[in-house]
């Protein structure tokens, strides 16, 4: 998350929940925890907590870890 100007609390908050997406250990649950990301990040973006550019970074670092956890757990 290089690059983004986030309070502490807001970093903390956010390396939490892309290391839930990183250790999903199901599809649903790797979706599921996409979803709460993308949610955080919406939230953040109502109350002002973000930067315009920050929330859109946070949105593609978010799908992105979907995807890649989503690829991993796919079976072969």
């Amino acid at each position: 998350m290089e690059n983004l100007v986030l309070s502490d609390r807001i970093e903390r908050e956010a390396d939490r929940l892309l290391a839930q997406i990183r250790r999903a250990d199901s599809m649903i649950i790797a979706v599921k925890a996409g979803a709460r990301a993308e949610g955080f990040v919406l939230g953040m973006e109502t109350v002002g907590g973000l930067r315009a550019g920050d929330s859109e970074r946070l949105y593609i670092i978010f799908e992105f870890a979907v995807e890649e956890r989503l690829k991993s757990l796919a079976p072969i």
